[in-house]
């Protein structure tokens, strides 16, 4: 199996693709797909994804020759706006998504062919701009209330509003991306103006979340101020906040990205999923919004919006990221998704 990369260049309007051989990158393709491109939702095959596009605005399904990396647009949904997150189900029938400028959260079926029906459920949270199934349950995470929306997902894509409905975050923090244990057992959410990952503990059975611990996960030597909505982070020297995967083996780091100062943090993660305070701090391409990690959790990829490269990182022994390889990017990068075709 040949692992590709693809990152999405929001300012070309491209998808960019690469093999990724040992600790090599090579440029495989470069494929137009829309003004905007952000959110890269792959299935299980890894040769169709959903991606979220500005112009035209909406969602698009995408097909992909392994051979030369090409993504071709097979359908398109269109949307008001684009949504700011996009994932597929644990079954694949369906795609969540999240979107950002209308505060909606919505579930789409998928046809064979991968386009995508009417809404089968939606949502409202103002600023949402993540979702993650766990077991079956759906959490939306709201930038602007500070909150987790909690959710069952049933047969037939209805979201059906749990007990516990919402779970506060701090006040202010400005919660974005979020990933879950591989046991489900704890949520992870990092902070887009505070900078830190807010732990939530999961019971499996009523997918109850409770907060049981912050940890910065930013330069604290930087001199970085807490972010304000609506007002321009790197302008202001603010805390900018961004993404986050687990990485090394068994999931033992969890690796964030912060923008205003370009940095990957790498924290411990115990068995319990309790965190530690960062064991490194490495500086990358410039602000780097999203990234992923290998499947093999031995290597992060790195785009920056504001770098035309592409970064591909060792995870040491010790948690320390080493810069192994560039590769030339398009503009605007924001997304990666790794597949193995």
């Amino acid at each position: 199996m040949t692992q590709i990369v693809s990152t999405t260049c929001a300012a070309d309007g491209t998808i960019t693709t690469f093999t990724l051989n040992g600790e090599t990158l090579v440029p495989l393709g470069t494929s137009p797909v829309g003004k905007g491109v952000s959110a890269m939702a792959p299935d299980a095959t890894g040769l169709r994804a959903h991606v979220s596009l500005k112009e035209p605005a909406g969602v698009a399904t995408v097909a992909l020759n392994p051979d030369n990396g090409i993504w071709t647009q097979t359908s398109h949904r269109p949307l008001p706006t684009h949504p700011s997150y996009l994932v597929r189900s644990h079954d694949g029938r369906f795609l969540l998504g999240a979107d950002y400028g209308r505060g909606v959260g919505t579930v789409w079926p998928v046809a064979a062919d991968g386009s995508l029906g009417e809404p089968t459920a939606s949502v409202e949270h103002k600023r949402l701009h993540s979702v993650i199934q766990v077991g079956q349950h759906v959490y939306f995470i709201s930038l602007e209330e500070d909150l987790v929306a909690c959710y069952a997902l049933t047969d037939d894509g209805r979201l059906e509003a749990l007990p516990q409905a919402t779970v506060a975050c701090p006040a202010g923090s400005g919660p974005r991306h979020v990933v879950a244990s591989e046991d489900g057992r704890n949520l992870y959410v990092v902070t887009e103006f505070s900078g830190e990952v807010l732990r939530f503990t999961r019971d499996a059975g009523t997918g109850a979340l409770e907060h049981v611990q912050t940890v910065a996960a930013h330069d604290t030597s930087a001199g970085l101020g807490h972010s304000v909505i609506d007002e321009d982070p790197v302008a202001n020297h603010y805390v900018w906040g961004a993404d986050l995967h687990f990485a090394g083996p068994e999931g033992r780091w969890l690796v964030v990205s912060e923008r205003t100062e370009s940095t990957l943090a790498v924290l411990p993660v115990a068995d319990s999923g309790m965190l530690a305070e960062p064991v490194s701090i490495a500086r990358v391409n410039t602000q780097p919004r999203g990234f992923v990690v290998t499947p093999d959790g031995a290597h992060v990829v790195c785009p920056g919006e504001k770098s035309q490269n592409l970064g591909l990182y060792r995870v040491e022994d010790d948690g320390r990221l080493v810069d192994v390889a560039q590769a030339p990017n398009g503009a605007g990068a924001n997304w990666a998704r790794i597949v193995e075709a």
